[in-house]
């Protein structure tokens, strides 16, 4: 009896001890983002634009996403050539929770990769080119060029909530090309969603976002 009591003590005490495992529902809400840098970035660039996007919150852990959008771009050259662009955009992918605080994860830190895709139109104006080594420099244009493009973003970003179901979110992109298919006679310069055509790139998104009451 006085081997059997102390054991017995013991285990249920580290029994108490034992911390309990809080279960998250899956379900932990929707939240939607605007983008605040693309409608007034004419004013520093030569693009603008619309995005809007949203994510569901799976266990305060995994948050799908997809966003929406359209650009127009509109630049000239020193040497005078004319490059116009515009359209639709979208993009899916899944970013993971690395750090979250509240309990539908209000302040995150989060990592993702998504996909993009877009199909647009472009115009090359006063381009120059020389027929042939002894002629004159010629000015030719290329209208109504049609393209499409997919990439590969790699992101990482933070959420803050500010007040009640209002937030803000600033997002990192490393982004590279995976398809491009070009213009009847050119390559496109600009590609909506995506930016200037070269590889790889980075980019800088911030987002308002409101999280729905249900």
């Amino acid at each position: 009896m006085c081997l059997v009591l102390p054991t017995t003590i013991s285990v249920s005490a580290a029994e108490k001890k034992k911390e309990e495992v809080v279960k998250v529902p899956l379900y932990q809400g929707i939240q939607i983002g605007f983008d605040l840098v693309s409608p007034a970035s004419y004013l520093i660039s030569d693009s603008y634009g619309v995005d809007i996007k949203a994510d569901i919150n799976l266990w305060n852990k995994y948050f799908p996403t997809v966003e929406l959008g359209y650009a127009d771009f509109d630049k000239t050259s020193e040497d005078g050539i004319n490059c116009t662009s515009s359209g639709q955009y979208f993009k899916v992918g899944i970013n993971k929770a690395l750090s979250y605080r509240g309990n539908k994860a209000e302040d995150l830190f989060f990592a993702g990769i998504h996909y993009g895709f877009s199909s647009f139109s472009y115009n090359l104006d006063n381009l120059v080119y020389y027929p042939n080594y002894w002629g004159y420099d010629n000015i030719t244009s290329f209208q109504d060029q049609e393209a499409t493009t997919g990439w590969i973003e790699l992101v990482a970003g933070v959420r803050i909530q500010i007040i009640g179901p209002i937030s803000l979110g600033w997002t990192a992109q490393y982004k590279s090309t995976l398809h491009v298919s070009d213009g009847r006679n050119s390559i496109p310069a600009y590609i909506p969603g995506y930016g200037e055509n070269f590889k790889p790139k980075l980019g800088m998104a911030f987002h308002l976002y409101y999280r729905l009451p249900f």
